[in-house]
């Protein structure tokens, strides 16, 4: 029988979360208003990921690509993102990635970001060619001529102030997203992340030194055309945070979580690894069932085995008792210094 697992806050306070939409002010200032305070450090916009989940023709009953775009603001660099083909079980790393010799990779320079036009603002790279806005109507990429997307932002973002990653503030939106891959037309669901970094950190070289966390972020649009997310993140510092939202009720917020898993050694590195097909999350009266389909490591070409600890796996979720499936899905879940004495420490049962 699987193992439950509590987990509390531990670091001082509850974590410091707003919702709210986001305005051009947000996207406009390297220190936006909402973090230039003493509490998250005059935090500085560091890093804008766009992350989803494609399904062409908009068919859930087959495998997605799994698109990330990574890109370091204060380096003016790209730090990493493709077009993965993820692995055809949860035990399974990327396949590989769609147009890697097109694709801007690490180290790749874009130009500074800035106000494109009023209230749009963004950056792209030249050679190989790709762009990236951000407004308050949303998040569009474009990739030379095989990718385009554009998104329908979610009714607020999240403002998580100093959350994970050694007091990282944060703005998560949540969106639909939608567009063509090699013609293709796909359906999604995805969002912008943009992290703050305190000013005197000086960026996120400055915090790579103590990663390690249980992170999942799921999302979905059920069949009567409701949009929910659930979002859980537990830090090993000591920081818990879970969210639910669904259209036409209140969002609920927790810093206490209960998590039931069987961890399972991934089978191809041999440092002891470990990742969960299913997992259950319980808050405030939630409870949160994920069941993982397909796994990475990394979202490189190749598998990134030397970044020992990393784990990751993406899948299909559902709240309640009740199973149900989305019109459409993203289950997100990636953890770091996921080893089985850590988690064997923690209380989990590791097996395989």
């Amino acid at each position: 029988m699987s193992k439950s697992v509590s987990f509390t806050n531990t670091s001082g306070q509850a974590q410091y979360v707003t919702l709210r939409p986001v305005t051009a002010a947000d996207y406009r200032s390297p220190v936006p208003a909402v973090f230039d305070n003493d509490y998250d450090g005059h935090a500085e916009l560091a890093l804008t990921d766009i992350v989803g989940m494609l399904f062409p023709g908009g068919d859930v009953s087959k495998k997605p690509y799994l698109y990330i775009r990574h890109t370091d603001i204060l380096k003016s660099q790209v730090r990493f993102g493709n077009i993965v083909e993820l692995g055809d079980t949860f035990l399974e790393p990327q396949k590989g990635v769609l147009h890697l010799d097109e694709a801007p990779q690490a180290g790749v320079p874009f130009t500074p970001y800035r106000e494109l036009e009023p209230g749009v603002f963004g950056h792209e790279t030249l050679e190989p060619p790709a762009s990236y806005t951000f407004s308050e109507k949303g998040f569009t990429a474009t990739e030379g001529d095989y990718l385009s997307l554009i998104s329908d932002p979610w009714p607020h973002a999240i403002f998580e102030h100093r959350s994970l990653y050694n007091n990282v503030s944060t703005v998560i939106q949540p969106a639909s997203i939608m567009g063509a891959l090699d013609g293709v037309p796909f359906l999604g669901l995805g969002e912008h992340d943009r992290s703050h970094i305190p000013s005197k950190v000086g960026g996120f070289d400055g915090i790579t030194g103590s990663f390690g966390y249980f992170y999942i972020n799921m999302m979905g649009i059920r069949h009567d055309g409701r949009r929910e997310q659930a979002l859980v993140s537990i830090d090993n510092s000591g920081k818990v945070f879970a969210r639910y939202f669904i259209d036409g009720e209140t969002p609920i917020m927790s810093d206490q979580v209960t998590m039931t898993a069987d961890w399972v050694r991934l089978p191809y590195v041999d440092d002891g690894t470990c990742i969960y097909e299913d997992a259950t999350f319980s808050f405030a009266g939630k409870t949160l069932h994920f069941h993982g389909r397909w796994g990475s490591k990394g979202f490189t070409p190749k598998p990134r085995v030397e970044k020992h600890g990393q784990s990751q796996v993406f899948g299909t979720w559902y709240e309640g008792d009740e199973p149900y499936d989305h019109k459409l899905f993203f289950g997100f879940v990636e953890n770091m210094e996921a080893y089985d004495k850590n988690l064997e420490a923690a209380g989990f049962d590791v097996i395989g």
